[in-house]
């Protein structure tokens, strides 16, 4: 949806509900708001509060040890029923505690202590990763850490009925899980604030500068702003604008030669929007075709044998297509941008062991080299979704060359991590000087004609601005 989800996270006293809270009242909801890229108008700042059964609630209070695992399932359902809010809303979200810190912080707390056996912890643990494995984390987590003395005074200062039976080993227990959550689990980018020493009346202005700050430093985007425009329009309608605006950009295209070029990973969709817009739009297509490349096979025989030369080869061919599609004599849309390789594919080899450390620099290198010898793409639609998602597309087409040593599920989730700051790190490392749109396709369906008339109006709109 058109959101940008902050996640606030941190030990029970440490000041979040005080944060969030304080967050949408001015000046600090203004501060925040100036974040979301747009107008404003009908953007707000979002905060949902979570629903247990008071029930279920009760009987934990009463014998924490026995209604451990019903309890925890109850705080999970929860935080689920939350998220359907989350993904609906439009502007920005402030998460109180989000949907890993369930697992990952109390529910391992909750087996840690002995409260859960191990039966009741794997089903619980089984619950949360098939719940859990097509939800998308935050933006940006917001970590707000305190010693256990520091979290005791504050729990005491609010005198909560419900709080007052916490153990000092127990809050220990959670700091020691926060941080092994931070450093192995988060796979976004995290702000830590020390809240140790902040006076409380500073607490919040301090914690909203630092959040405006790294956001702004992220150069976070909103993968589908204005879808919501499209979608709730009636079909006809929606259908004939598509049409409209499809005639646009494709007059737009045949009088300004333009190259776009179409980056993501695996599975996400690349070749079909290349396919799509060259029928529709009636561009030149530039592809891989992968099965005349006469280093792949060799490659996924021998993959520590042949991953340099295949790097060089592929380096090669890019410099070629690009070359094509910038020659000025009409528009071309080209399957995979030459970054990829480097920023995505060449680091992943290098920390499986299949390219040496002097290998890597030597691409680096050459990379880098041969980049500055082209003309820049005129833009970048960068396909963004998740893993899960991929992996299935994969194993749906079945490709021989994909299915028979080339990918796992594990090496494309792994690939998704190095593509989640691909499209701001295109351009900082020096490769692309022109626009990038990033493109959710868990939230868009590219083989419906109203989601990609919202596509080619997006891609209309960035190239009318340049």
């Amino acid at each position: 949806m058109e959101n940008l989800r902050i996640g606030i996270i941190g030990n029970i006293g440490v000041g979040k509900s005080t944060l969030v809270t304080k967050a949408k009242t001015e000046p600090f909801k203004q501060q925040l708001l100036a974040l979301f890229p747009g107008e404003h108008d009908d953007v707000d700042i979002h905060t949902f509060d979570e629903t247990f059964n008071p029930a279920v609630l009760d009987e934990f209070y009463k014998d924490p040890v026995k209604n451990a695992f019903m309890a925890q399932i109850e705080f999970f359902n929860g935080r689920l029923e939350r998220q359907k809010s989350i993904e609906n809303s439009r502007g920005i979200i402030l998460e109180d505690r989000t949907l890993a810190e369930d697992y990952h912080i109390f529910g391992k707390a909750q087996r840690i202590l002995g409260n859960m056996t191990e039966a009741e912890f794997q089903a619980y643990q089984r619950t949360y990763h098939l719940m859990t494995e097509t939800f998308k984390e935050p933006d940006i987590l917001v970590f707000l850490r305190a010693d256990v003395d520091v979290l005791l005074q504050r729990i005491a200062n609010r005198g909560r009925e419900s709080e007052k039976l916490i153990q000092r080993d127990y809050l220990q227990q959670l700091n020691y899980l926060y941080e092994e959550f931070i450093a192995n689990y988060v796979k976004c980018p995290v702000l830590i604030i020390d809240t140790n020493s902040l006076p409380e009346e500073e607490f919040v202005k301090t914690a909203i500068d630092l959040i405006a700050n790294r956001i702004s430093e992220l150069h976070l985007r909103i993968t589908t702003p204005g879808i919501r425009n499209w979608v709730k329009l009636p079909e006809t309608q929606a259908t004939l604008k598509a049409i409209d605006i499809e005639k646009k950009l494709e007059a737009y295209l045949k009088a300004n030669p333009t190259l776009i070029t179409i980056a993501g990973n695996v599975g996400l969709g690349k070749s079909t929007i290349t396919a799509i817009m060259e029928r529709s739009l009636n561009l030149t297509g530039i592809y891989e075709k992968p099965e005349e490349n006469p280093l792949l096979e060799k490659f996924l025989g021998d993959k520590k044998s042949y991953c340099y030369e295949l790097q060089l080869h592929f380096l090669k061919m890019r410099a070629e297509q690009r070359l094509l599609g910038k020659t000025g004599d009409k528009s071309y849309v080209k399957d995979r941008s030459l970054a990829e390789d480097l920023l995505v594919f060449c680091p992943q080899f290098h920390q499986s062991g299949l390219l040496t450390d002097v290998e890597m620099e030597r691409l680096t290198t050459e990379f880098h080299k041969t980049n500055t010898q082209l003309p820049s793409a005129d833009l970048i639609i960068h396909l963004v979704g998740n893993p899960k998602l991929a992996w299935q597309r994969i194993t749906q087409r079945g490709r021989e060359m994909e299915m028979q040593g080339g990918w796992s599920e594990a090496e494309i989730t792994n690939l998704n991590q190095w593509y989640q700051g691909y499209g701001v790190n295109v351009v900082k490392y020096g490769f692309h000087s022109g626009k990038v749109i990033e493109i959710d396709v868990t939230m868009i369906d590219l083989l419906n004609r109203v989601h990609i008339g919202y596509v080619f109006e997006r891609i209309y709109e960035v190239l009318r601005d340049n």
